[in-house]
């Protein structure tokens, strides 16, 4: 019971969800988690005056057995954990107006394990949902949050009303089989779910109380039992909390619960609606009243700077919305996506992405929109609060996508690799929609939290994240239109939002004068704006620098790295080359008339010789990746250079079905081999990405044409059949850091555009029209060619 309860779950939040996805299952409308003191955190403040804590009915222990502290007497053992658990206090409710448990399912379903009742129903019985439930284990997460659980039931259409109580205690102490545990439990008149009993007068309560909160369709108390003569549902009561809950556990509870239920779609989405279900949070008189009422999102998170919204297809088509609200533009989008010669699997599905920059001149706006913030800080506050990618499957949400600290699309890693182009997770807030039906392929885990590492959910995330790049694409081609400036801003700042600059970087302020305008020249407003514009101005640019140069610097450290690996890799070349010979020579020395032997030796041979040319090749087309300095010029035929470069994707090529061709003159060329090498492998590269957009049916092939040019110069033009270079990027793609791939770093055009400039004082260029219909590159270089 352990393993299925309190160690399955990962934390006390997921074992409230679990409770609250079966009272979704059980077509309840509305769902009150009431916190009843005193609670742990409480308990911890008066530990020095037992007499202080009392149970949560407000009795003293030693009036009530049945009381929390009697529940400490009774559970406690010598273990550690036992230890811990003596301590618990408190209790929390959590009451729902679903259809309610009969006898008959307390008994056959409620209390069994693991039972397919879900498996036969995967709709509820009354509003058609999407069970939630599936492996007839979620209620036991009940033993997480606390060491007894205390149910009252009515079904519906029933007269009776069910009681039972459990210590989960008994189920680990002791060598019983789990039948062998006695539970208490009864059957008689309702108590509970009575007209003006407990329940009616309960919700009667929170109408009063929150008024306006409880007036919609959704949590009326006159529409709480439907068409029903008389209250059902079901109350469970947890006593002896395990957990501390104080102001940070409940706000990431809220978090949490907020985000169960996705906040109304956009009309073009065609997701279902959302779900008549709300949620309440009670908590007593003290430091957490605060945190009382409905739970609802962030008002922040309907104004986005950055939104896209749309679906892609079984076949893997996405069709998209762009809104940017620097522009206040909205634009239809069609995205290919990489599906290397085959549709994703995950299966069809919708997205609504919503980001934001962080930065003071962006986040002024929210400020300005009311959006429950008073201040900038506070508007960060809420979007760093909110943000993450959430999976919504039938409408209700899929844990732990989108929970603090899960960056299940590693968008903090892509923006390490790229800083100026990528979102970090505290700047996103996603809202993905599949179906069981649509999805079948992606399923949970055993322990309820997650999705089994499949293809199905690999290709959901490569999907999603070229998503991301889309919208990443526009807002680095907005920013660099407007470039922004932040005049509240008195220091540089770092890679990251927020940050200052350190070091060398402190010196570039603007601080001294502006001390001294603010003494002198206070009324100037002309001189004042002027400052803050310069100042803006300064704490961009050193950004842009920090981030350039925290990249060549890692490029660096990889250029070392290959140099490492090229060292010892072929001094281990040259061992084995020895032992070769070594071999040859044992060979030679066997007897003629060991035929077998012989043989099986020389097929070792022939099996390491190639092993060594492999090596060997492939240390040659890494070299120009080294640290080393460039070689010394030499002639080369152009086009065998190109060949060998072009050789390094032989696998990817053979797995796209991608025929290339080399065309045109070849020349003999003086110049450094590496460098051709890096012009070519990083246009091939584009080009082989681009071409796993298109379909497995569709033609793909790489062309490279050479040319000697009348005034001596060389001309290399790679063109490919892919989906070419969208228009309004066309313009932004030898920005360094600038992709539109999901996982692009951008420095591929930049560097090889650096060497064709710096080293054959020439030009690499995007041409309108090429031999292939796709994208094609051509560069000219005309210096040193020889």
């Amino acid at each position: 019971m352990s393993t299925l309860g309190e160690e399955l779950i990962s934390n006390e939040r997921v074992a409230l969800t679990e409770l609250v996805k079966n009272a979704y299952d059980a077509d309840a409308s509305l769902v009150l988690i009431r916190f009843l003191g005193p609670l742990p955190s409480e308990v911890a403040e008066k530990a020095e005056d037992p007499k202080a804590i009392e149970s949560a009915e407000g009795v003293d222990a030693t009036e009530d057995p049945d009381s929390v502290e009697a529940v400490e007497d009774t559970d406690a053992a010598d273990g550690p954990e036992d230890a811990g658990a003596a301590k618990a206090t408190g209790c929390i409710e959590v009451w729902d107006n679903g259809h309610g448990m009969s006898p008959e399912t307390v008994r056959g379903t409620w209390l069994d394990i693991a039972t397919a009742y879900r498996q036969r129903a995967p709709r509820s019985e009354s509003r058609g949902r999407r069970v939630l439930g599936a492996k007839g284990i979620g209620r036991f997460s009940a033993a997480r949050l606390a060491l007894v659980t205390e149910l009252a039931t009515r079904r519906i259409d029933s007269s009776e009303e069910v009681s039972l109580r459990i210590k989960w205690r008994d189920f680990i102490d002791g060598e019983s089989y789990l039948d062998q545990v006695p539970v208490r439990w009864s059957v008689g008149e309702p108590a509970v779910f009575a007209p003006w009993a407990d329940a009616d007068l309960l919700f009667d309560d929170l109408q009063e109380k929150y008024g306006a909160g409880v007036s919609s369709d959704s949590t009326h108390v006159d529409s709480l039992w439907g068409d029903a003569e008389s209250p059902h549902g079901t109350v469970m009561r947890l006593v002896g909390l395990r957990q501390v809950w104080d102001d940070h556990t409940v706000t990431l509870l809220k978090r949490s619960l907020s985000r169960l239920l996705p906040p109304p779609a956009p009309t073009e989405l065609s997701v279902p609606g959302t779900p008549d279900f709300a949620i309440c949070l009670e908590f007593p008189p003290g430091d957490l009243e605060h945190h009382s009422g409905f739970v609802a999102a962030s008002e922040a998170l309907a104004h986005p700077d950055y939104r896209l919204t749309g679906a892609v297809d079984a076949e893997g088509n996405g069709r998209f919305r762009m809104s940017l609200a620097a522009e206040g533009t909205t634009t239809e989008v069609n995205l290919k996506l990489p599906t290397e010669a085959v549709r994703p699997s995950c299966g069809p599905l919708e997205v609504d992405i919503r980001a934001w920059d962080l930065e003071g001149h962006s986040v002024r706006r929210l400020v300005a929109l009311d959006v429950g913030a008073k201040n900038i800080s506070e508007v960060r506050q809420l979007i760093r609060g909110n943000s993450g990618v959430v999976l919504y499957r039938d409408g209700f949400r899929v844990l732990p996508f989108g929970e603090p600290g899960d960056d299940w699309l590693q968008l903090n890693l892509r923006r390490v690799n790229n800083p100026t182009m990528r979102f970090s997770s505290n700047q996103v807030a996603g809202y993905v929609y599949i179906t069981a039906d649509g999805n079948p392929g992606l399923r949970d885990r055993s322990h309820r939290e997650g999705l089994i590492d499949s293809k199905e959910y690999e290709d959901l995330k490569k999907v999603l994240a070229t998503a991301v790049s889309a919208l990443e694409t526009e807002r680095y081609r907005v920013r660099r239109l407007n470039q922004p400036t932040d005049p509240g801003s008195q220091q540089p700042s770092s890679g990251s939002e927020g940050g200052h600059g350190h070091g060398v970087f402190n010196s570039f302020t603007l601080e001294p004068l502006r001390k001294v305008v603010e003494e002198r020249y206070a009324d100037d407003a002309v001189l004042g704006r002027a400052l803050d514009e310069a100042t803006g101005t300064i704490n961009e640019s050193v950004k842009k620098v920090q981030e350039i140069l925290s990249q060549f610097s890692r490029l660096a450290t990889l250029g070392t790295l290959v140099d490492v690996v090229l060292h010892d890799g072929r001094s281990a070349l040259t061992r084995i080359a020895y032992d070769l010979q070594d071999l040859d020579d044992v060979i030679l020395g066997i007897p003629r008339d060991n035929e077998t032997l012989v043989q099986a030796l020389n097929d070792v041979r022939t099996s390491f010789a190639s092993q060594e040319k492999a090596l060997d090749r492939l240390f040659t087309r890494i070299q120009p990746l080294s640290g080393r300095r460039r070689g010394r010029p030499r002639s080369i035929s152009l086009q065998h250079v190109i060949s060998e470069a072009v050789s390094v994707y032989e696998g990817e090529i053979k797995k796209l079905n991608v025929e290339v061709t080399i065309e045109g003159q070849d020349t003999m060329v003086t110049m450094d081999p590496g460098d051709i090498n890096q012009v070519i492998v990083n246009l091939v590269g584009n080009a082989l990405y681009w071409l796993s957009t298109q379909e497995g049916d569709e033609d793909r092939r790489i062309r490279i044409d050479t040319e000697r040019l009348p005034d001596g110069g060389v001309e290399i033009m790679v063109s490919d059949s892919g989906p070419g270079v969208r228009e309004e990027i066309r313009n932004l793609i030898f920005d360094t850091y600038f992709s539109d791939k999901e996982d692009g770093i951008g420095l591929g055009l930049s560097i090889a555009g650096s060497v064709v400039q710096d080293f054959y004082d020439g030009k690499l260029a995007l041409v309108s029209e090429g031999p292939l219909p796709g994208a094609c590159f051509k560069a000219t270089l005309r210096r040193s060619v020889g």
